[in-house]
């Protein structure tokens, strides 16, 4: 065999990790070993410096083109000779003089940019989710060129560090590595070895490490029977991160993990427990879906996400067995994924993605939370047995390499050839949107009917149930299996019809007008718990549609007075406040006072904890519940509430109370007991002092990368300064946050463009605000769609404000 060496030029490359590049790539690369050593100052503002050997197999002779947004020397040893590379846009090319056919190691000296590097004064994590590996250090920046890691990290005395290193082969950005002051600790739990390292000062929170490990421990013992293969890493790491931009990432060997969601307060509610229990889950199952089968592209990022998610459920259900495990899935992924899919910046679960570059934008709550809808309807389609049947072949077959979604559907259709699941994947997976569908009684049927709202004629496939009630005969449940348009049954015209029963249909369920103003509110107090959930979603989304009027939730109120079901209420108050922002001064007060009256009225600590949060965080205006907020937060004395709750209270009451906004504010600083607590307090409540000229500035502040590096305080001030109460001086916030949009996005990591944008717009209400984003949207055409997507989702109450 003839092979021709090929050079590269500088024209055929372009910034970021383009398809075309690793393609290419894919073809002629095996085999990749990186040997790593970086040199971690103590101080954070001086570079971090490294030197790397690249092993590689190369299968055609030709330059190979490594990538790197760092600064590197130019002078290199490839095969034991001196020698030159080139860096141009992003990338370095080896040249093929230098380069041989069959094994080839490269070795390098770099300095790497702090972009992936979270550096903070006595500790440091990366974070190389989806294509920062390449601002950290020279390599094969894409999921498919999987390579093995050896790291060598020389830190300040005293230093504690986890890496992410494995003789198993995974792509770059699931490779990490931590270093800093940590406290640590060990355990063996069923044979298993744990570490966590923690920066936590609290001995209570600690404690709570013994539960986490223990969920860990469990989590890891489901996968292996689930999916019938071992845990093939050598430890379960973990690292418990203050002021973390995600819930948590999967790093095998290294998880990172959100303090917030893994410390609780000294009192958590069952709700906090579960959520914590369905994260540890939610990153122990990526170690197989994700790390030991990894994406191809990261197009199809949304697939290890959704394969995790369902993994968690699954796993969090045996765990909990008391809870109501159907009404926690539809209120953890249904409805948030319909509160985007309702909107003009919803898009299809698969999107095709050029180049690596603009991976972050593909995470949202389409991928987070209608794939697990989705998935479950799979389940539905295909059978339990058959899905687990598939999964484990899928796992088995993908032993540490890469797959796409379609490579999945394809294995499913041979375990179960006549589930018809391409044409259900083209659907749910491949089409944006989601059906509206209708029910009614017409001529002695019941006809459900289910409807493409971009008339594509498009049937989603799934099942849920109507709820026919009579005045008095028996009331019926019928199970409806929606495979086409209509569907009609034989029934007796009923006083009642309660569509989605059980709350597992997808999509926008009309009341039909005849029964809605019908219904009454003894249907909602005497359901169980998941009807009575369903129901509720149901007239919250029939009232945004305009179908039922404000007021019913004035009346509402009374339905709860004795809830005891701690999700029903906190939906109820969820839905009760977003009804009283849309309504003129008067109606909201009268409607926060219903919200007052219901904490007087319902004794449950669940509920007490659940209001006093909605209070503050919903920015409560009545002087009735700020008077009451006032003196919460002034005794602190509530022991369900925790440190975050009376900083947000302190927050909120700073910017109603303009006058008393430093009292305020320098009262709360004294009762924070750590030095992380008061780092970010003094942080956001800088969002609080009442002077425009200070909130413009550091709104000008928080256009810079270097002023956002903590992601969640710098959302939380974004949406302080962009309350409406500081309306209308905050609309020329607006232009200014919108259009510096791209930059952000090449700026932070993967959830802050669309969170971003959420703090910047989801609190006006003025119509002023709408026209600067439509203005935005007609001025910049060539925004990337990505992008535009996000500021619709955003725009959506804004366009649909109903004040």
């Amino acid at each position: 065999m003839c092979f021709v060496a090929t050079a590269v030029t500088a024209q055929e490359l372009e910034s970021g990790v383009s398809r075309s590049l690793a393609q290419e790539r894919t073809g002629y690369i095996k085999g990749i070993n990186y040997e790593l050593t970086f040199n971690i100052p103590e101080n954070p503002e001086e570079r971090v410096k490294g030197q790397i050997v690249i092993s590689f197999n190369l299968y055609e002779l030709r330059d190979v083109v490594l990538d790197f947004q760092g600064e590197c020397d130019p002078r290199c040893i490839i095969n034991g000779k001196k020698s030159e590379c080139t860096s141009v846009q992003e990338h370095i090319i080896l040249p093929v003089k230098r380069l041989k056919l069959g094994p080839n190691r490269v070795a390098l000296n770099f300095t790497s940019l702090d972009r992936a590097l979270n550096r903070h004064t006595d500790y440091m994590y990366t974070l190389f989710v989806p294509d920062k590996a390449r601002s950290c250090f020279p390599c094969f920046d894409q999921p498919d060129l999987r390579a093995t890691f050896a790291t060598q990290l020389n830190v300040p005395e005293g230093w504690k560090t986890m890496t992410s290193d494995s003789s198993n082969p995974i792509p770059t950005y699931l490779y990490s590595f931590v270093a800093g002051n940590f406290q640590e600790k060990a355990d063996t739990i069923q044979g298993r070895p744990l570490r966590a390292l923690y920066l936590e000062q609290d001995p209570q929170k600690v404690a709570q490490l013994d539960r986490v490990m223990n969920e860990a421990a469990q989590a890891l013992k489901w996968m292996e029977g689930y999916t019938g293969i071992t845990y093939p890493f050598a430890e379960y790491g973990m690292v418990i991160l203050p002021g973390y931009q995600f819930g948590g990432m999967e790093h095998p060997g290294a998880i990172q993990l959100s303090d917030r969601r893994i410390f609780l307060g000294q009192n958590p509610s069952q709700d906090e427990e579960l959520n914590r229990m369905e994260l540890v889950a939610h990153e122990t199952a990526h170690l197989w879906f994700g790390d030991i089968v990894s994406l191809k592209w990261f197009e199809d990022v949304w697939a290890k996400e959704v394969l995790s998610n369902f993994m968690a459920a699954k796993i969090t259900r045996r765990q909990y067995s008391d809870v109501d495990h159907d009404l926690n899935f539809i209120r953890t992924y249904l409805t948030r994924a319909v509160a985007i899919d309702r909107t003009e910046g919803t898009h299809p679960i698969a999107q095709q993605l050029d180049n690596l570059n603009c991976a972050s934008l593909l995470y949202d709550n389409i991928i987070y939370d209608k794939a697990p809808v989705m998935m479950r309807k799979l389940e539905e389609v295909i059978g339990a047995d058959k899905l687990q049947k598939g999964l484990q072949r899928y796992v088995k077959d993908y032993y540490f390499n890469n797959a796409s979604w379609d490579d999945l559907i394809h294995v499913l259709d041979e375990v179960a050839p006549n589930a018809n699941i391409r044409q259900f994947s083209d659907v749910w997976v491949k089409q944006k949107g989601m059906p509206t569908i209708h029910t009614t009684y017409r001529n002695g049927q019941l006809v459900i009917t289910q409807k493409d709202p971009y008339n594509r004629g498009l049937c989603w496939r799934q099942k849920f149930q109507v709820r026919l009630i009579y005045d008095l005969d028996p009331s019926r449940t019928i199970t409806v299996d929606m495979q086409q348009p209509t569907v009609t049954m034989d029934v007796k015209e009923p006083a009642y019809i309660i569509p989605n029963y059980n709350g597992l249909g997808y999509g926008r369920f009309t009341l039909d007008e005849t029964y809605s103003q019908r219904l009454p509110l003894r249907v909602i107090t005497t359901r169980g718990d998941l009807q009575r959930f369903s129901l509720l979603l149901t007239l919250y989304d029939n009232y945004l549609m305009g179908r039922i009027p404000a007021n019913y939730f004035g009346e509402l109120h009374r339905a709860m007075m004795n809830e005891r079901n701690p999700l029903v209420m906190q939906t109820c108050l969820n839905h009760m406040h977003h009804v009283a922002i849309d309504q003129p001064m008067e109606e909201r007060k009268t409607l926060e006072l219903c919200m007052l009256d219901l904490l007087m009225q319902n004794p449950s600590a669940e509920f007490r904890r659940a209001m006093y949060r909605e209070m503050a965080r919903g920015e409560a205006l009545c002087p009735d519940v700020i008077d009451r907020l006032y003196n919460v937060w002034k005794d602190q004395n509530d022991p369900l509430l925790d440190e975050h709750d009376y900083m947000d209270i302190a927050y909120w009451l700073a910017i109603v109370k303009p006058d008393e906004w430093q009292e305020i504010i320098d009262t709360e600083r004294t009762r924070l007991n750590t030095d992380l607590l008061k780092q970010e307090f003094d942080y956001v409540s800088r969002a609080c002092n009442p002077s425009t000229a200070s909130q413009r500035e550091l709104f000008n502040q928080l256009l810079m990368p270097e002023n956002r590096q903590r992601e969640p305080w710098a959302l939380q001030t974004l949406r302080l300064l962009s309350t409406e109460v500081r309306e209308p001086a905050n609309l020329d916030y607006i232009p200014a946050g919108l259009q510096s949009l791209e930059h952000i996005q090449q700026t932070s990591d993967i959830f802050f463009p669309g969170n971003w944008v959420k703090a910047l717009l989801s609190d006006h209400k003025d119509s002023e605000a709408l026209r600067k984003v439509q203005q935005f949207l007609n001025e910049n055409p060539n925004c990337p769609q990505y992008l535009r997507n996000k500021v619709l989702e955003a725009a959506w109450p804004l366009a649909n404000h109903r004040r």
